[in-house]
């Protein structure tokens, strides 16, 4: 009980403090009237869902990997040097 008294007075006490700063910019609160800013503004939210997407796609790429990777595991050290073909001796002269 006395954890969520102070979670909500300091809930209470960030909403006083930063009433404020949450307003909007003037991009949101008048978008008619500066077209210049409501083009920069859709092309700054375009670009951070382009980021998110690119960054979120490659996160599922390298667990899709490791999950491919767990599935088709690589053969044993001792089955790759018993192969037929040795490796070649760097310390060979022909």
């Amino acid at each position: 009980m006395k954890t969520s008294r102070l979670t909500a007075f300091l809930t209470l006490l960030f909403l006083a403090v930063a009433n404020h700063a949450a307003w909007a910019c003037s991009a949101c609160y008048n978008p008619a009237g500066s077209d210049k800013m409501t083009k920069a503004a859709s092309v700054g939210i375009f670009a951070m869902v382009v980021i998110m997407f690119v960054m979120l796609g490659s996160i599922f790429a390298i667990g899709w990997r490791l999950a491919w990777r767990a599935k088709h595991p690589l053969p044993d050290y001792d089955e790759l040097l018993s192969e037929e073909n040795p490796p070649a001796n760097p310390d060979a002269k022909s």
